[in-house]
């Protein structure tokens, strides 16, 4: 069998139409869709309408958000939409990819209460539907390096991301947390389309030479936050292969700055952790 792919997705008021096809190899098999809510759990179910040419399945369904659970709308969080293939026990689910050459661009309505409601592709092909907008990690990924600026006494965290997968974020942030308290400390990033890729920049000032904010002391984990046209997305950064290891002057006293090296996480202390 192949993998089920989308043709088209679109709005046509609160309900999200969606089209596909595949090639099952054999007998048609009965399908729908599974809408997964990946906080809480919750599922859904939504049948689907099928055809047969030629061997191919295409399939229609549509996911109304705005009456899909017995009248209400879909309840706010980030949805996975797959597709159900088959009847126990030989059934399997499977995400949804879209076709090579269709226009994956998130697309947005809103239910009442202004709240935001986006369908979109995530950096492994495979369509969410968000609801509310609140920022959800997209996994990770690698850093390409880790530099000291001495002049700027700054670590700069510099990477890409492929972008035939994700659609060009208009905004982007470093975030760093501790995972032990609820501190952050945010700095821009700045972001470049290149051919195929996304490239981000960021500097982290560790001393007060040139700016009087800078990373206070102890260990922080460093995630990526793209954000889109109404939604937010964080990628955990996953350190390179070269480290930063310097002594910076603090305070009237020096003080050692470091991050990890891969294959770890990436993570910045500042001091002792």
């Amino acid at each position: 069998m192949t993998d089920p792919h989308l043709t088209e997705v679109g709005w046509t008021a609160s309900a999200l139409r969606l089209a596909g096809r595949f090639e099952p190899g054999g007998a048609v098999p009965e399908i729908e869709l599974l809408l997964h809510e990946q906080g809480a759990g919750e599922q859904l179910r939504v049948p689907a309408g099928t055809a047969v040419r030629d061997g191919t399945v295409t399939f229609e369904a549509e996911v109304d958000v705005a009456s899909i659970v017995g009248g209400r709308p879909l309840p706010g969080g980030l949805w996975d939409v797959d597709l159900v293939i088959g009847v126990p026990p030989s059934r399997s689910v499977v995400p949804l990819g879209h076709a090579p050459g269709m226009d994956a661009s998130p697309q947005r309505r809103f239910l009442p209460g202004s709240v935001t409601v986006i369908a979109y592709f995530d950096t492994d092909g495979a369509l969410k539907i968000d609801v509310g907008g609140r920022p959800h990690s997209a996994g990770s990924a690698r850093a390409d390096e880790t530099n000291w600026n001495e002049r700027r006494a700054e670590i700069i965290v510099a990477g890409h991301l492929d972008l035939r997968e994700i659609s060009m974020p208009i905004s982007g942030t470093l975030l760093l947390s501790q995972s032990r308290s609820d501190r952050t400390f945010e700095v821009i990033a700045m972001l470049e389309e290149r051919p195929g890729r996304l490239c981000y920049t960021a500097a982290v000032p560790v001393t007060r030479a040139f700016i009087d904010d800078p990373l206070p002391r102890g260990t922080w984990d460093v995630s990526l936050c793209l954000g889109f046209s109404g939604m937010h997305r964080e990628l955990r950064l996953l350190a390179p292969d070269e480290p930063v290891d310097v002594q910076v002057w603090r305070r009237l006293r020096h003080v050692r700055v470091t991050s990890s090296a891969a294959p770890a996480p990436l993570t910045i202390t500042v001091g002792r952790a």
